[in-house]
């Protein structure tokens, strides 16, 4: 559950401000995820309408508006809309990617609740992801399928989701390191160079495809 007992020694409204998960002082804490009750919740901020040029300065895990959201389900890939205060469920094993964000298909063994935001007076729109704290029975897993055919590619898993940015970036590098991961082997279709969610953590190279797909 999400809650707890929570007592303060001073006065409610002195303390209500540090709950404010939206307050600009608080959200880099959530740019990644942040343990709240059992459940793990990120929050990512609309940051720009396109994706942000090489060098130039991005949040980790920021959001282009011009991005649109990918599952992938027994009829193919589909778009998954993002409607403002509607939760949205990616059930557990199920690939699923947002377009310029992360260049991959993530599948993880909890469901996740997706709930958009609008923009609200000086606060911009924003996309809280809500999680079960995994117990390290689950996997994360780092997935490449073929754009042409969907034929798994290349894939990475890790069990510890504490070191979730370094084993996502480890794939990532993994994938990139050798052109034959990239190649389908069916179709022979050349597929893009991945990139990780912490754009910071880009390469040149890994900033372009940022912009392809």
């Amino acid at each position: 559950m999400a809650f707890s007992d929570i007592y303060s020694a001073g006065p409610l409204e002195q303390a209500a401000g540090g709950f404010d998960y939206f307050d600009e002082k608080l959200i880099k804490q959530f740019f990644g995820f942040k343990d709240i009750g059992d459940n793990v919740v990120g929050i990512r901020t609309i940051e720009r309408d396109a994706v942000a040029e090489y060098g130039q300065k991005a949040m980790p895990v920021s959001l282009p508006a011009i991005r649109k959201n990918y599952e992938i389900g027994p009829n193919g890939v589909v778009e998954v809309p993002r409607i403002p205060f509607s939760a949205h469920v990616t059930r557990a094993g199920t690939p699923h990617r947002t377009q310029h964000v992360f260049g991959y298909w993530h599948i993880n063994d909890k469901d996740e609740i997706i709930i958009p935001l609008p923009p609200e007076g000086s606060r911009p729109a924003r996309v809280v992801i809500i999680m079960g704290k995994p117990s390290g029975d689950e996997a994360d897993r780092f997935a490449w399928y073929c754009d042409k055919c969907l034929t798994l590619l290349f894939m990475r898993e890790s069990t510890d989701f504490s070191a979730f940015w370094a084993a996502e970036l480890a794939a990532v590098r993994a994938y990139n390191a050798d052109p034959k991961n990239q190649t389908c082997p069916c179709c022979g279709f050349k597929n893009p160079l991945a990139y990780s969610g912490m754009q910071p953590a880009d390469r040149p190279e890994e900033r372009a495809a940022r912009f392809l797909w």
